[in-house]
């Protein structure tokens, strides 16, 4: 049964695992991909096998290609509700599987930048709609006394597909062959069809809502009895566990976008050049590993400081390493920029990266969770899009075309940062005084 178990919550975080890769997968590659638009390389034009060498691009469309994957997961999430209702956990997840597949196969195929959009949105469908199901996956298979630390599951699995993709950048950050990189995606969606075969469905007529002892999959299969919200109905919802609960979902799903780590993670290696030249992508890389160690922490800080705690005191945390980063990136002072991105990461590693993943089943009635996370969802994934499409011009107009501007940016993350907290700390005190 905890084997079961174990597997069955590793084969749905191998789903969030998609979502890090895709973040990623294009960092490392920006400049044999876009002709040498962001590393100074010799446009290389000259097709191989039918396929070009790289796609001319903009450092500004470059940031649109990579971010308009969000667009694709919000369409994603916006669906999970219903998709979930009539697949069941399980085949929403199929589903997720098939769409990354496809939209591999069309961007490592793409010769054009119209073309690599719409590879790009596609996968981010896929992407949304795991990142709306994986959560409830670990959520229902997971015993009662590890619930929260297994969800935790979820972001380590982001990181390892971002790390993933990170490190794929150097055999393959190259004229054409940046094209093998989406390979591995397509491989690993591929391992995550076949897999979803072996999770074991429920016999017709088996009593699953009385016997302690069924199968822990269960749950994630459709079932007539029950009957959860609608976006519809949680949105005209009285209930003040449900509005206050919601109120928590969006504030924390909201605030883990506003910090910015997304357009860190989508161009560490653009912010960092300036200070570190070519050594930049080894940086990036440097920091995701560092990600790694420290996403597991939260699963042993949870039960004793509470998701609150966790989730505050870090963010707080992230508005001094963004003052300290932009400080480092404007005087070229690259002991400073390493304390400064480190910290950054790190405090977002234990507080908003895995612990916002965790809240939606502990603030929100279990009939109103799959609405409640659609919602929250496509508000993180409609302003991840916008911070990653922004983030370059605004770095740019900001910094005034001069390489000793190109911090200034991080001063707005700061106190978009601290807003964060106040936001969440109102939150959730309006929940807790209707959960009492």
């Amino acid at each position: 049964m905890v084997m079961r178990t174990a597997l069955t919550a590793g084969w749905a975080a191998l789903h969030t695992a998609q979502y890090g890769f895709a973040i990623s997968s294009l960092n490392g590659v920006q400049g044999p991909l876009t002709c040498g638009g962001a590393g100074g390389i010799t446009p290389h034009l000259v097709d191989s096998k039918g396929l070009r060498d790289c796609i001319q691009m903009s450092p500004g469309a470059f940031g649109l290609v990579t971010s308009i994957f969000t667009l694709g997961g919000l369409l994603g999430s916006l669906a999970a509700t219903n998709i979930n209702h009539h697949l069941g956990r399980i085949g929403t997840l199929r589903l997720s599987a098939l769409h990354i597949l496809v939209g591999s196969l069309i961007v490592g195929l793409a010769n054009s930048m119209g073309v690599m959009i719409a590879g790009r949105v596609i996968i981010g469908i896929g992407c949304g709609l795991a990142t709306v199901t994986v959560p409830l996956v670990l959520s229902e298979v997971a015993p009662p006394s590890i619930k929260r630390a297994l969800g935790i599951m979820n972001q380590s699995f982001i990181v390892l597909g971002m790390l993933t993709a990170q490190s794929l950048s150097f055999p393959f950050a190259k004229p054409f062959t940046w094209r093998y990189v989406l390979t591995v995606s397509f491989g690993l969606a591929i391992i995550q069809l076949l897999g979803s075969l072996l999770v074991r469905e429920p016999t017709k007529g088996q009593d699953t809502g009385r016997d302690e002892e069924s199968d822990e999959e269960t749950s994630l299969l459709p079932s007539d009895s029950e009957k959860p919200l609608t976006i519809k109905d949680l949105v005209l919802s009285k209930d003040p566990l449900v509005t206050r609960g919601l109120m928590v979902v969006l504030v924390t799903q909201l605030s883990q976008q506003f910090c910015g780590v997304s357009p860190v993670m989508y161009f560490s290696t653009r912010i960092l050049t300036p200070v570190f030249q070519s050594n930049s992508r080894l940086i990036a890389l440097f920091i995701i590993l560092t990600k790694v160690p420290i996403t597991i922490l939260p699963a042993f800080l949870i039960e004793r400081l509470g998701t609150r705690r966790l989730l505050l005191i870090p963010t707080v945390f992230m508005s001094i390493a963004a003052v300290l980063l932009a400080f480092g990136i404007n005087y070229d002072a690259q002991a400073l920029s390493v304390i400064g991105v480190f910290s950054f990461v790190i405090a977002f590693s234990v507080g908003l990266g895995p612990v916002t993943w965790v809240v939606l089943p502990e603030v929100m009635p279990k009939h109103a969770v799959t609405a409640a996370g659609s919602i929250g969802l496509a508000l993180n994934w409609t302003l991840n899009f916008c911070m990653g499409a922004v983030f370059l011009p605004l770095q740019r107009w900001m910094s005034g075309g001069r390489d000793d501007g190109e911090g200034n940016v991080f001063f707005v993350l700061a106190v978009t940062c601290l807003g964060a907290v106040l936001a969440m700390r109102v939150a959730f005190k309006a929940q807790e005084r209707v959960a009492i």
